[in-house]
């Protein structure tokens, strides 16, 4: 039999044919020999061949991890992103699955007399020698094992809580430790295993042994137990069926009321749900709402957690226990065995879509796999995808009636600061009620660009063409494209003046100026390339809790949950997104402005902005989601872009400026019959010491296109070449 297999860990977007003697299963791993080397590939599918090719030289795991549906979903979005098969499937199982398994020594005939031995145990007992004679007469064969060791994650990266209420936990506490873990953890509402340990002298051991009496539990991220929710939306939720609904308007907490009853009814037929979040920062909430609210196992899937907590993870989305997987992009790529629903919040955050190799979007994979396997697939946002009003049909959109909003905006035309005179009286009076402020800055650092005061020179980075930004409490310029830092300097290198400045600014500059105006409050900047994963959550969990006042931070911050401190949530620098060369720039102004909206309720919102006027601006005030987008989609339609089109972004990365030129535009001739913008120099013309060009495709023929650019690109040479398709911003 002749297999089509995808070579893992190699960026080729082909597939080769292998020979095997046994039926294999759809996305088994198997050996095979790949350029004279060793090589994992996955098996695909079973094809007919009458050409002689390589025979697979083993299988891996006797058995696949993945189900039709999962294989389906890989090959589909191989073709839809251009992206190598073979790292789709790595992500479907990564490199740690070998990490706990465990290789047996199997008897094929009885009349050895041997039982099942492990490798080692093997090894030890009878030695190498007749181990390899064994094999070699057939005698026995080695047999790999999976998940046959539990991953451990170490207790020190974990959260602990309290397991049960308080008066039965302390009915059941038997010892004095005990009573000051349940009593520390009970005030804290849950701290982290090192505060912990560091607070009560309890060791690492005795934590170990109130879990195992059920008096405490680890998790891997904290949870809030003060969320309220709101309203009674879950006797308006629809009955979803095996259809797609889009859950627009409403906080987080809202929407997920809306479909709570349909979460309880998927864990009640022994199904899992696979709940998708953009932000890791989300996790710890609605992490929270889905046990106290569902009373389910919950496991965590993201880049932000360990290696042995994602094993620990994917190993239970094996066994086909009833749980809620709640994961970031990479949770799309989870073997759950059982799955019953899907839900996807806030859809329309540009972080589902991958740029790096290999490049995906992980809500519409989910959206594949959900209708592939016939199941429920629910997207829950402020706003939605400006797609999910031209697909879901109109009869399964369900809107949660909008609250009243207190929204002001300042004309920053007529102000000489960068933050307003009645942002700082707002401000103030939210301090003096003890409510907590929100700041959202749309750039990092202290000033995004540094400039002589003499000459006029900007400080550009060596690698890219882009400005550098100015980071004032490391004292250095920094590049936000490449990473290139070097220390601060005020001396010009153009007029040898010592006459550098900032100029405009970022979170750690209105830091500075709110630090100044209001020295006795307690201030927080959350940038997440200075903090971790923990840092970052332990200071939200901070703020909610009243031990911090006012938050400053990028989108980070605006996590869409309703915190019931939040008196304040203040926009300081969206404008600049409207002049993004980018079709999507108006959309993602719309979409977070919708979306910090939602995560205020008693409280107010100030927008500073020299563009008052906008008109995405001015829909915020009639918060006419669904008006907006329909203007856009008529403007779309008449420009033949996305939802009517596919927009394939091509960019080439080229050593040499004048033979990048030469390359591409060789490209887009050979691609006449093609509806092509371009190509031009990129926006960001120079990056990591590289040169780029790039054009654009309008095609309803993606598979064609893509094979047209397959051949151009054999002919021109692979390298240098990225492909994006429908990317939420060009690249």
């Amino acid at each position: 039999m002749v297999y089509e297999v995808a070579i893992s860990k190699v960026p080729l977007r082909k597939t080769f044919l292998y020979s095997f003697e046994d039926s294999l299963e759809l996305g088994e791993r198997v050996l095979v020999d790949f350029n004279n080397r060793n090589a994992i590939a996955y098996v695909v599918g079973l094809v007919d061949s009458e050409f002689d090719v390589k025979v697979i030289k083993e299988r891996i795991d006797g058995s696949s991890f993945l189900s039709v549906h999962d294989v389906e979903m890989i090959k589909w979005s191989s073709e839809q992103f251009y992206s190598p098969m073979g790292q789709l499937f790595d992500l479907m199982i990564p490199s740690f699955v070998d990490e706990y398994a465990e290789v047996f020594v199997e008897p094929i005939s009885d009349l050895l007399g041997l039982q099942p031995l492990k490798l080692k145990d093997f090894l030890s007992t009878y030695g190498e020698k007749t181990l390899d004679t064994y094999l070699k007469k057939g005698y026995v064969r080695l047999h790999k094992v999976t998940a046959i060791k539990t991953p451990r994650p170490r207790v020190k990266e974990l959260f602990a809580t309290l397991n049960l209420p308080l008066d039965k936990a302390l009915h059941i506490a038997k010892w004095p430790y005990e009573y000051d873990v349940i009593n520390y953890l009970f005030s804290k509402e849950g701290a982290k295993v090192d505060q912990l340990i560091e607070a009560t002298g309890i060791s690492i051991e005795l934590l170990r042994k109130m879990e195992r009496k059920g008096l405490i539990a680890f998790t891997s991220t904290p949870t809030l137990g003060n969320l309220g929710m709101e309203g009674n939306d879950s006797s308006l939720a629809p009955d979803l069926g095996n259809e797609e609904w889009l859950v627009v308007k409403g906080s987080v907490e809202r929407r997920f009321k809306v479909i709570l009853n349909a979460l309880k009814s998927t864990i009640e037929k022994g199904k899992s749900v696979l709940y998708l979040v953009p932000l890791w920062s989300q996790v710890p909430y609605l992490t929270g709402m889905i046990q106290r609210y569902l009373g389910v196992g919950v496991c965590i899937y993201h880049g932000g957690i360990s290696k042995s907590q994602k094993a620990l993870t994917w190993f239970s989305a094996l066994k086909g226990e009833p749980k809620v997987f709640v994961g970031t992009r990479l949770g799309v790529f989870l073997p759950i065995r059982n799955l019953g629903l899907v839900v996807i919040e806030s859809d329309e955050d540009e972080s589902y879509y991958q740029f790096d190799e290999p490049v995906y979007d992980a809500v519409r994979m989910a959206r594949r796999k959900a209708l592939s396997m016939g199941i429920p697939i629910v997207f829950s946002s402020a706003t939605g995808r400006i797609d999910d009003y031209f697909n879901v049909d109109r009869s399964r959109i369900f809107t949660i009636p909008d609250d009243s909003k207190n929204i002001s905006i300042v004309d920053m035309r007529k102000q000489t600061s960068f933050v307003s005179q009645k942002l700082l009286e707002r401000i103030k009076d939210n301090l003096e009620e003890d409510r907590g402020v929100v700041i959202a800055v749309r750039r990092k650092g202290y000033a995004p660009f540094i400039t002589c005061a003499i000459c006029g020179y900007t400080k550009i980075c060596p690698r890219c063409d882009v400005a550098m930004s100015f980071h004032k409490s490391a004292n250095i310029y920094k590049c936000h494209q490449c990473g290139y830092s070097e220390p601060a300097d005020d001396l010009c290198p153009r007029c040898g003046a010592r006459a550098l400045f900032p100029r405009g600014y970022g979170t750690e500059r209105i830091e500075k100026i709110f630090r100044y105006h209001f020295p006795s409050a307690r201030i927080v900047r959350i940038d997440s390339d200075e903090m971790n994963y923990s840092m970052i959550l332990h200071q939200l969990v901070e703020f909610e809790r009243g031990q911090i006042d006012i938050l400053i931070g990028t989108r980070v911050v605006l996590h869409g949950f309703r915190l019931s401190r939040i008196g304040l949530l203040a926009f300081l620098d969206l404008d600049g997104l409207l002049f993004q060369p980018d079709y999507n720039s108006r959309v993602h102004l719309f979409q977070q402005l919708c979306q910090g909206s939602e995560m205020v309720k008693n409280g107010e919102i100030v927008i500073q902005s020299s563009e008052i006027e906008s008109e995405v601006i001015q829909h915020l005030f009639t918060f006419d989601t669904e008006g907006f987008y329909l203007k856009e989609l008529k403007k779309r339609k008449d420009l033949d872009y996305p939802p009517f089109s596919d927009l394939v972004q091509t960019v080439l990365e080229s050593e040499d400026a004048s033979i990048g030129w030469e390359i591409i535009s060789s490209c887009v001739s050979s691609l006449s019959d093609e509806k092509i913008l371009g190509p031009v120099e990129h926006p960001v013309f120079k990056m990591k010491g590289k040169y780029r060009f790039h054009f654009l495709i309008k095609t309803n023929q993606l598979k064609k296109t893509m094979l047209r650019l397959d051949d151009a690109f054999m002919r021109l040479g692979k390298k240098g070449w990225r492909v994006f398709v429908n990317p939420p911003h060009l690249y």
